[in-house]
């Protein structure tokens, strides 16, 4: 017996094909059922992973693995899971899923193009998270941001992987990925280039970790209210001073680029676009999940576009 575990994947548009967190959300809202039997994850309908698909995919096996007797993933050709491959995801997954394509072939496809992404690394304590703002640092180099502009993203970045790591304490603790496009993926804006930051961990969630301060108690009746107000300048669980300005920061500067910085915990998810947020109720995500994005103009030099994903 096994669960079959299906994604919304959209078959029209800009985001035509592409494996997005929400893309997992009936995966996720399935997975609370699963108690021991065969979990399979159909993504024969994705054609292009962009780095908050990759982090979900993560967090969502994480979740899957000690309740399966098994994971199962199936694949349409070898392209998305060839992509897969260079993110470094069979790496950390290879051994403990299944899937219907060699993984030991994709191994040995010659890799690219490193100056684009920082490939989905699994963090565990704040040691780690220099190397992680490094590489993403390179990255925002490459793509022309200047030297202020790459200080207070890499600033508020770390800030919140320190936040993944104390509050998301977790077997698997916390996944980042990052890639620059030469498109916009993020809402079919026409042509222009954009870094996409995510950030998944395992930990109790945003409300639960404001609920431990006070001062906060009036903001934390729903998962919703607790993400909108975790988004304000100094809002931090700890309290602690010089805390709780990563978010705010960071939607700001994405705001600013004509971006936007999407942060998803328990059945909550609010996007902040500067001028306006978003918020609706979401299927379960155990744990918190940050996404940023950094568009910019276009401009000449080669970047990985959709087709070579």
């Amino acid at each position: 017996m096994s669960t079959q575990l299906e994604l919304n994947v959209r078959r029209k548009g800009a985001m035509r094909g592409i494996l997005t967190l929400g893309s997992l959300d009936p995966a996720f809202a399935a997975a609370q059922a699963v108690e021991g039997e065969m979990a399979v994850l159909d993504l024969r309908g994705v054609e292009f992973v962009e780095p908050s698909g990759l982090c979900a995919l993560a967090a969502l096996l994480e979740f899957l693995i000690p309740r399966s007797r098994l994971v199962g993933l199936r694949f349409s050709g070898h392209d998305v899971a060839a992509y897969l491959e260079r993110m470094d995801f069979f790496r950390i997954f290879g051994h403990r899923v299944e899937t219907n394509v060699d993984v030991a072939t994709l191994e040995e496809r010659r890799r690219g193009n490193p100056g684009t992404l920082q490939e989905l690394i699994s963090f565990h304590s704040e040691e780690e998270i220099p190397g992680i703002i490094n590489r993403i640092s390179e990255i925002l180099t490459n793509k022309g941001y200047g030297l202020s502009e790459r200080a207070a993203i890499c600033a508020t970045l770390s800030e919140i992987c320190a936040n993944a790591v104390e509050h998301g304490r977790s077997p698997f603790g916390a996944y980042a990925a990052v890639q620059a496009y030469q498109h916009i993926v993020s809402g079919g804006r026409g042509r222009g280039e954009e870094v996409l930051v995510a950030i998944a961990d395992g930990g109790v969630g945003v409300r639960e970790t404001l609920s431990r301060n006070p001062e906060y108690a009036d903001h934390t009746a729903s998962d919703n209210d607790a993400l909108r107000h975790a988004i304000k300048m100094g809002v931090s669980g700890s309290g602690e001073l010089g805390r709780g300005g990563g978010l705010a920061v960071v939607g700001q500067i994405a705001a600013r680029a004509s971006g936007s910085l999407s942060l998803r915990s328990g059945s909550g998810r609010v996007t902040f676009y500067g001028d306006r947020t978003n918020s609706r109720n979401v299927p379960t995500f155990p744990g918190t999940f940050v996404r940023v994005s950094l568009p910019r103009k276009a401009a000449d030099d080669e970047l990985p576009t959709a087709s070579e994903n």
